[in-house]
């Protein structure tokens, strides 16, 4: 079920916040799936990922709580990408999502926690 969209948000959320804001999933899937992307080298991927993919739900975040079944889904794509796995292939992940999202100096990798961020961007309001 389509709804309208202003500012690429739904004008009417129901209960599912799933489905409403799963636009945001595709989007990012999508971007992830590029052809040109998948040439970037190993930083490439990295400022990829940062830069862009983690910036995608950022306006979003600020005005919903996006729910955590779709915050987990963006976060396994990320996974997904950053380890090279492609459609039904299975790869190994070599440390975990909470290694990954610790700050650099704390020997992470300093990806974004994207449901932290949710509640950061919801407090400013």
């Amino acid at each position: 079920m389509a709804y309208e969209r202003y500012l690429d948000l739904p004008s009417v959320v129901g209960r599912s916040k799933l489905k409403s804001f799963n636009s945001i999933l595709d989007s990012i899937r999508t971007r992830l799936s590029n052809q040109r992307v998948k040439t970037l080298s190993q930083v490439g991927n990295e400022v990829y990922l940062k830069a862009v993919i983690q910036a995608l739900p950022t306006y979003t975040m600020s005005v919903f709580k996006l729910s955590i079944t779709l915050l987990q889904s963006i976060n396994k794509a990320i996974q997904r990408f950053w380890w090279g796995q492609q459609d039904k292939e299975r790869k190994i992940h070599w440390i975990s999502l909470e290694k990954m999202e610790q700050a650099k100096s704390a020997g992470g990798m300093g990806f974004r926690d994207l449901e932290d961020f949710n509640k950061a961007m919801l407090s400013k309001q």
